[in-house]
C-alpha cells in the first residue's frame, strides 16, 4: 500500500514537471511568434521609410542643395534590420536637417505630403519597435530565471537583440 502511495506521488510530481515544461515552452513559442510578426512589420515599415526618403532626395536635388546624403537601396547591402533601422534614422535626421536649413529654396507642394508620410511612418515604426522590444525583453527575462533557462537551453532558443529606440531631433518644418 505504501509503495502505491509513493508511486502515485512520484507520478504526480513527474506530471507536474511535464506540465510546467509544456506551459513555459508554449510561452516561449508564443513570444517568438510575436517577435517574428513584429520583425515582419518592421521590414515593411523600414522599406516604406526608404522609399519615402528616395522620393525626397530628387526634390532636394532640384533645389540645388549640396551635401545630400546618399540614399541608396539599403536592402541590397544585405544588412540586418538593426543596422538598416540605424542607417535610415541617420539619413532621416540628415534630410530633415537639410529641409530645415534650406526651407526657402524648396518646393513644399511636393515635400509637405512626403514629410507627413515620413512622420506617420516614424510613429508606426516606433510602435512596432516597442512591440518587438517588449516581447524580446520578455524572452530575455525568461531566459535568465529558473526553470525557463533550462527549457531555453534544451529547446535551443536564442536570445533576441532588442532595438535602441532613438528620439528624432525635432525639426521645425513650416507648412507653406
Amino acid at each position: 500500500m505504501i509503495y502505491a502511495i509513493v508511486g502515485g506521488i512520484i507520478v504526480l510530481i513527474i506530471l507536474i514537471c511535464v506540465i510546467i515544461v509544456l506551459v513555459y515552452k508554449n510561452k516561449y513559442n508564443f513570444l517568438y511568434i510575436k517577435v517574428k510578426e513584429a520583425d515582419n512589420n518592421l521590414d515593411i515599415l523600414l522599406q516604406k521609410k526608404e522609399e519615402i526618403l528616395l522620393k525626397i532626395v530628387p526634390i532636394l536635388e532640384d533645389a540645388k542643395i549640396k551635401d545630400i546624403p546618399e540614399v541608396i537601396k539599403l536592402k541590397s547591402k544585405r544588412i540586418n534590420h538593426h543596422e538598416l533601422y540605424q542607417e535610415l534614422m541617420d539619413m532621416t535626421n540628415e534630410i530633415l536637417k537639410l529641409i530645415d536649413d534650406y526651407e526657402d529654396n524648396l518646393d513644399f507642394k511636393k515635400l509637405d505630403s512626403l514629410v507627413d508620410k515620413l512622420n506617420e511612418n516614424e510613429n508606426d515604426l516606433r510602435a512596432a519597435l516597442k512591440y518587438y522590444n517588449d516581447n524580446g525583453e520578455e524572452i530575455i527575462y525568461l531566459s535568465h530565471k529558473f526553470p525557463t533557462n533550462l527549457i531555453k537551453t534544451f529547446s535551443h532558443y536564442q536570445d533576441i537583440e532588442t532595438y535602441k529606440i532613438e528620439k528624432r531631433e525635432p525639426f521645425e518644418i513650416l507648412k507653406h
